[in-house]
């Protein structure tokens, strides 16, 4: 059983909870260790359609650990390396993981909290929940894939000023860039987040992670191989039974009973 995690999968949903709430859910080597495991439990797992990432308690994440890099401050950088290629790990499980990711965020997400939620596909969020890149204010570069998925979604100079200067920002500003897709109130968060999993869950999962690959892999690739890429995609997605089943309940104007396969 995971000490810093929960994990638990329900009609084809699995929600992944950060669960350190006495410690603000922040990241250490525990959790980096146990995220790694569960993500590729669940990347590999084919019965799971769709995943959530939430936090227990009154908040998503606070950055990382700063105790535990108070501990070894006399050791660096020994270790530092092992812990952050461990999250790298979780990083690429989560963009490359072959079915939707939705974020749901409350209270606090700072730093690698960022990363992480960036990592995701979707993200949700309640309406007074606080945002910053923190790292700057104790002196490390981002880590966690920030600095390459943040310039993507509000620009260069946007993110270097977050992450120069570790300002905090609300969640009508990351609903303004991009962060997140849905804001709402704090009492909404759970239902509304319940409304849009159980849609990705029940939706065409291969045609999703399709999709998911094409949009990840056109930031490096040139528009002839995107394209190629695109027709490929759709030759693969063209003999699923979930294809058939939208083919022929939009002819029959019926709502199509997708199966994920």
């Amino acid at each position: 059983m995971a000490e810093t995690l929960l994990l638990s999968v329900k009609e084809h949903i699995a929600t992944i909870s950060f669960n350190r709430p006495k410690a603000m859910n922040t990241f250490d080597k525990v959790m980096a260790d146990e995220l790694e495991a569960i993500t590729d439990q669940v990347r590999l797992d084919q019965s799971i359609r769709a995943v959530l990432l939430n936090g227990a308690g009154e908040l998503f994440m606070a950055g990382g650990d700063i105790r535990y890099f108070y501990a070894q401050l006399e050791k660096m950088p020994a270790g530092v390396m092992k812990i952050v290629r461990t999250l790298n790990a979780s990083i690429l499980n989560l963009m490359r993981m072959p079915k939707p990711v939705l974020a749901s965020v409350h209270g606090s997400v700072a730093g690698v909290g960022i990363s992480l939620m960036l990592a995701c596909d979707l993200a949700i969020a309640a309406d007074n929940t606080k945002f910053t890149l923190a790292y700057s204010g104790i002196g490390v570069s981002p880590d966690g894939g920030a600095a390459f998925n943040l310039p993507r979604l509000v620009g260069a100079k946007k993110a270097l000023e977050w992450i120069f200067l570790s300002d905090i920002f609300e969640a009508q500003t990351a609903l303004d860039h991009g962060l997140i897709n849905w804001m709402v109130t704090p009492n909404k968060l759970e239902e509304e987040t319940q409304k849009v999993i159980h849609r990705l869950a029940q939706g065409p999962t291969q045609t999703y992670a399709n999709a998911k690959r094409l949009v990840n892999e056109s930031w490096q690739n040139s528009i002839e191989t995107h394209l190629e890429n695109e027709g490929k995609s759709f030759e693969a997605c063209s003999v699923t039974a979930d294809f058939k089943a939208g083919i022929t309940g939009f002819l029959k104007k019926n709502k199509p009973e997708f199966v994920g396969e």
